[in-house]
C-alpha cells in the first residue's frame, strides 16, 4: 500500500511529466521556422520529464531497480541547463557552433553513476542493510571512492549550474539590449516574456539544485521533497503557459528556406568581413539575396527580425547590410522591413475585409497595432483603417 506522501509525489510528478509532453507538441506544433530554437526547449522539457518520470518509478518500482535506473536517469540533470543556454543563444542570433559539447558532460556521469551503483551494491552485498533503505547518498561507511565519485558530481553539478546561469543571464540581458536598438518592438511585451522565462527558469534550477543538495547530503527530508517539487511543477506549468502564449516569438530562420527561394548565385557568402563597405559585385549578391529573402516572406514577417539575423540570412555581417541598405537602397534598416511588411498588410485589408486591422498587423509581424498604425502612415500616408476605407 502506498503512504500518503507517496500518492500525492506521484500525482505531482504525474502532472510534471504530462506538462513536459505537452510542452514538447507544443513547440513542435510551431513548425519548421521555429525549430531551430525550438529543439533546445524540447531538450529541455525532455530533460525534465525524464526527472519526473524518475520520481514517478522511484514511487511504483522496487528500490533495487530504481537504483539499477540511475545511471539512466541521473546524466539528464545534466542536460537541463546546456539546453536553455543554448536556446537563448539561438535566439539571440549566434547560435553555438558545436551544441552537442554542452551535451558531453552526460556520458562520464553515466559511466561515473554506473560505479556508484556497483559500489554501493557490493556494499549492500557485504552488510546488513535492508534492500528498502537502499539510496544513492553520502555514506562514508561506504568507503573513500564511493564518496569521493559521489561529492565530484555534485561539485560538477553545482559548477555547471553557477557558469550556466551567468552565461544565460548575459546572453539574454545582451539580447535585449540588441532588440531594444536595433528593432521598434513591443519592448515591455519583450522584456516580460525574457525576464518571466528567466526568473522561471532560475527558481527552478535553484530549486532543484538546492534539494538535490539537501537530499543527498544533509537527510532526507521526505516533506520538503515534495513542496520544492509541487513548486516546481508550478513554476514549469506557468514556463509552459508563457510559451504557449507567446508562440514562435524567438526564431532563426532556415537557410535552406532563404537559399530555396532562388537560384544560387554560385558564390559562397563571404560572411567572415569584417570592413563597412562592400565591392559592387558584393552590393549586387546582397540586393540579389535580399529580393529573395522578401519573396519568401517567411523570415521577413519574424516579429523580432533583428539587423543581425537578416544579415546571417543575407550570408553578411551586419556592417555590410546596414551600408548596403543606407547607400544603395536608401533605407534604414527599419524602414526597409516596415516597407516589406506595409506592403503585405495593404494587400490583406482589402483582400481580406472582415479580418480585423490587429490580426492583420501581427500577421506581418508587428507586436502591437500602435506600432503598425504609425509605421503604415509613414509609408502610405494613411492610417490603415482609411486606407481600408479608400480602397473597397
Amino acid at each position: 500500500m502506498f503512504e500518503t506522501i507517496d500518492l500525492l509525489l506521484l500525482l505531482i510528478a504525474a502532472l510534471g511529466a504530462v506538462q513536459a509532453v505537452f510542452l514538447i507538441i507544443l513547440l513542435q506544433g510551431e513548425g519548421k521556422r521555429a525549430f531551430r530554437a525550438n529543439r533546445w526547449l524540447m531538450m529541455f522539457a525532455v530533460a525534465v520529464g525524464m526527472g519526473f518520470v524518475d520520481d514517478i518509478v522511484d514511487t511504483i518500482v522496487p528500490p533495487l531497480v530504481n537504483l539499477y535506473l540511475t545511471p539512466l536517469v541521473t546524466p539528464f540533470f545534466f542536460a537541463f541547463i546546456p539546453a536553455i543556454y543554448l536556446y537563448f543563444r539561438e535566439i539571440s542570433g549566434n547560435p553555438s557552433a558545436k551544441p552537442a559539447w554542452h551535451f558531453a558532460i552526460m556520458l562520464p556521469v553515466s559511466v561515473v553513476m554506473v560505479w556508484v551503483v556497483f559500489l554501493l551494491h557490493a556494499s549492500l552485498s557485504s552488510s546488513d542493510t535492508a534492500v528498502s533503505d537502499v539510496r544513492i547518498n553520502l555514506d562514508f561507511s561506504q568507503g573513500s571512492v564511493f564518496n569521493l565519485l559521489l561529492m565530484m558530481l555534485i561539485a560538477i553539478f553545482c559548477l555547471q549550474f553557477a557558469i550556466y546561469m551567468f552565461r544565460i543571464w548575459h546572453v539574454a540581458v545582451r539580447y535585449l539590449k540588441d532588440a531594444h536598438r536595433q528593432l521598434e518592438v513591443d519592448q515591455k511585451g519583450l522584456r516580460r516574456w525574457v525576464l518571466e522565462l528567466l526568473v522561471g527558469l532560475s527558481v527552478i534550477f535553484t530549486l532543484f539544485t538546492l534539494i538535490s543538495l539537501f537530499d543527498t547530503i544533509v537527510s532526507r527530508s521526505e516533506w520538503l521533497v515534495l513542496c520544492v517539487k509541487a513548486t516546481f511543477v508550478l513554476v514549469f506549468f506557468r514556463m509552459c503557459h508563457v510559451i504557449a502564449a507567446n508562440p514562435a516569438l524567438f526564431v532563426q530562420p532556415e537557410r535552406d528556406e532563404v537559399e530555396n527561394t532562388g537560384e544560387s548565385d554560385g558564390k559562397r557568402p563571404r560572411s567572415g568581413l569584417a570592413r563597412n563597405v562592400v565591392d559592387p559585385e558584393d552590393v549586387s549578391r546582397i540586393g540579389a539575396k535580399l529580393d529573395r529573402i522578401v519573396a519568401a516572406r517567411e523570415l521577413m514577417f519574424d516579429p523580432l527580425l533583428t539587423m543581425p539575423k537578416l544579415a546571417n540570412a543575407v550570408g553578411v555581417t551586419p556592417n555590410q547590410l546596414s551600408y548596403v541598405l543606407n547607400q544603395h537602397l536608401g533605407k534604414s534598416f527599419f524602414d526597409f522591413v516596415n516597407e516589406v511588411r506595409t506592403n503585405e498588410a495593404s494587400r490583406l485589408l482589402i483582400e481580406e475585409p472582415d479580418r480585423t486591422i490587429l490580426d492583420i498587423a501581427i500577421s506581418v509581424g508587428f507586436n502591437s497595432k500602435s506600432t503598425f498604425n504609425l509605421a503604415f502612415k509613414k509609408i502610405t500616408g494613411k492610417t490603415p483603417s482609411a486606407y481600408r476605407e479608400d480602397k473597397s
